[in-house]
């Protein structure tokens, strides 16, 4: 039951981080970093760029120094527009927005005249159709079949005339979009009615700041109404269909955008016919102030036209890229399927499994995301890597501190392995050190018992055969105390002189007397230092038991066994050597001597832990370091230690 429950609550954790990254800002903002880099890579693996079908004439700082401030009077306007369709172009967005009369008009001055100084302006030598520059304006946008934006929002309120719009006889009904406004910002009436062409022209960036993609379609009221530059397609292919059935389109900003020319250079007849013939000509201005910019994924920063022009492009290239919502979803429960998967196969330690199935999963994804990028659609890769990999990285931070504490808990089991192991051979040489004195404590005993039947057992003597008795005790007492010592689990540091642990160690390790191999202990100043006795102590009986088990096997008639223990300070550190004379390590070993279960003895003499073990209680214990070289003779290890005496 409490496995059942556990189990549940990983299941629900990982479900609820996956429910708050799908609503996550973090996500979506990663995922379009993604998408940016995708197309990166796309258009630079592209052989051949896609065709430039549009161009565009922009009022820029060159136009308005040649003709005067913005705005232009509506005769000039209107002569821009007439030049442009002169050069035969297949279609014309004006993306210039007209919502009030034309100040500049011969009518508006005689009324403006009229009304604040009572005068009365004659325009009978006018020519009518030049008296109301914007019914001049008008008809030239009829005669041209061209296309005007109109802007829906929220927060104005629409003209009267702008709330009867409606597009086409409603021709885009059965379209269904999410972006539905209340209000309705169109051209002057002058202007607006009689066009047959007109599109929203909003547009605005994604959370990050970068411009990406559009509407193609937004809902006013009951009316459906086409983007500025899809209506400017539909005014000359009125059979063009869109198979895309998102609210939204992403735009390809490809390194082969379309040709800008200069406003100026059409007024004053410099363009090439070539240049505009059978192109969609977006006009608009790149001036701060009157278009907005907006900033794209290279880091560019590109006009209101320039985004109309590459959405055209993308449209007659049949390459109208998509971001279908269904692929988040699909990619969120995928992840969260996924991160059970691979916590399940963590927690047993099913590495090599893990591994393989991240890089499958990685270069099908990875061949997927391309293969659909091709045919116009980006399935929002981000929803599926971005919430795995962030709890990927949560639950490998946890697997390691888990595998940590393990770790640090078997190698408190091996060093507790390590002490049991040396109790059975220190208590069969603890019995064989004790059958002596305890044979003279006996025979204390009985000479006492000799002496007072004898009746020679006067004060004295038996004083003396007391003062035996507790000498030999006493010694029985200390072997006690330093195996308990050797034993104790108390982990407080505390001051200690080497030469007092290295007695002990000897002490302990009986087998050298047992086995006549001479131990030297060369020590030139009693030093004193702070740390764990008992974990020096059983460091130094890993190697003075190795070195005594290779000086027996190594002994010969005419070569003594001998050891010795060398210790010495050498600025803020004390080294504690062990040298013995039983020929040295093979090179091939040296490299490996430390590694757990590695031993050169045989399988009933080592278990291949005692030099791991002392690796790890120099370095974690004593924040010490372990060395060996090979001398003339034989091996030399060397732990070294930092002073310290706080």
């Amino acid at each position: 039951m409490l496995a059942f429950f556990k189990n549940f609550a990983v299941v629900l954790l990982v479900f609820l981080l996956h429910f708050y990254f799908y609503n996550s800002e973090y996500v979506k903002k990663l995922d379009y970093k993604l998408y940016d880099l995708t197309t990166m890579i796309f258009n630079d693996l592209q052989e051949e760029h896609n065709s430039t079908y549009s161009v565009i004439v922009d009022i820029d700082e060159k136009s308005i120094q040649n003709f005067g401030q913005w705005p232009w009077s509506r005769i000039l306007d209107a002569e821009l527009i007439n030049l442009i369709n002169n050069m035969s172009p297949s279609a014309i967005g004006v993306n210039i927005f007209f919502p009030e009369a034309d100040s500049l008009s011969p009518l508006s001055i005689k009324a403006f005249y009229q009304k604040y100084f009572n005068i009365e302006i004659d325009l009978s030598t006018l020519p009518s159709e030049l008296q109301d520059n914007d019914k001049f304006l008008a008809e030239i946008i009829k005669n041209t079949n061209a296309t005007l934006p109109i802007y829906l929002h929220n927060n104005f309120y629409s003209a009267e005339h702008c709330q009867k719009m409606r597009y086409k006889e409603n021709i885009f009904s059965k379209v269904e979009s999410n972006f539905v406004a209340s209000e309705l910002l169109c051209n002057h009436p002058s202007i607006q009615e009689g066009v047959k062409h007109f599109g929203f022209m909003n547009a605005w960036e994604d959370s990050d700041g970068i411009f990406r993609r559009v509407p193609l379609f937004m809902k006013y009221k009951k009316e459906v109404f086409p983007s500025f530059t899809l209506a400017t397609l539909l005014s000359f292919y009125e059979t063009l269909e869109l198979e895309k059935k998102e609210d939204t389109v992403l735009i390809n900003f490809s390194d082969n955008q379309p040709k800008v020319l200069s406003a100026s250079d059409v007024l004053y007849g410099k363009v090439l016919k070539e240049d505009i013939q059978g192109k969609v000509v977006i006009l608009g201005s790149s001036l701060i102030g009157l278009n907005s910019k907006h900033k794209i994924m290279n880091g560019e920063e590109v006009s209101d036209s320039m985004i109309h022009g590459m959405l055209v492009d993308n449209i007659l290239n049949d390459f109208l890229l998509t971001q279908p919502d269904d692929y988040k979803k699909v990619n969120m429960i995928f992840s969260f399927f996924l991160s059970l998967l691979i916590f399940f196969f963590l927690s047993r330690k099913k590495y090599f499994q893990i591994v393989m199935i991240l890089s499958f999963l990685g270069t099908l994804s990875i061949a997927s995301l391309f293969v659909m990028y091709q045919n116009a659609i980006y399935i929002s890769i981000g929803y599926l890597w971005v919430p795995f990999i962030s709890f990927l990285i949560v639950l490998i931070i946890f697997h390691l501190r888990v595998m940590s504490k393990e770790q640090q808990e078997q190698e408190k089991l091996f060093i507790r392995q390590s002490k049991l192991a040396s109790m059975g051979e220190m208590i069969s040489l603890i019995a064989h050190q004790w059958r002596q004195p305890l044979s003279a404590i006996n025979g204390t005993v009985l000479n006492m018992d000799i002496d007072y039947r004898k009746e020679n057992l006067d004060k004295k003597k038996f004083n003396e055969y007391l003062d035996d008795i507790e000498a030999t005790t006493g010694y029985l007492s200390k072997t006690i105390s330093d195996f308990t010592d050797f034993f104790s689990k108390n982990k407080q540091a505390h001051f200690f002189k080497l030469s007092t642990i290295i007695k002990q160690t000897q002490d302990l390790s009986l087998r050298s007397v047992a086995c006549n191999i001479q131990v030297i202990y060369d020590n030139t100043e009693d030093l004193e230092i702070k740390g764990y006795a008992s974990e020096l102590i059983q460091s130094l009986l890993v190697l003075l038991n190795n070195a005594i088990y290779v000086c027996q096997k190594n002994m010969t008639k005419s070569k003594e066994g001998k050891i010795f223990i060398r210790v010495f300070k050498a600025g803020k550190n004390v080294f504690i050597s062990v040298e013995d004379n039983g020929g040295g390590v093979d090179k091939k070993d040296m490299k490996k001597i430390f590694d757990p279960y590695f031993t050169t003895k045989e399988k009933q003499h080592g278990t291949g832990l005692g030099l791991y073990i002392l690796k790890l209680i120099v370095e974690d214990s004593m924040n010490g370091k372990v060395s060996l070289v090979n001398s003339q003779e034989g091996a030399i290890f060397t732990i070294q230690i930092p002073i310290n005496t706080e």
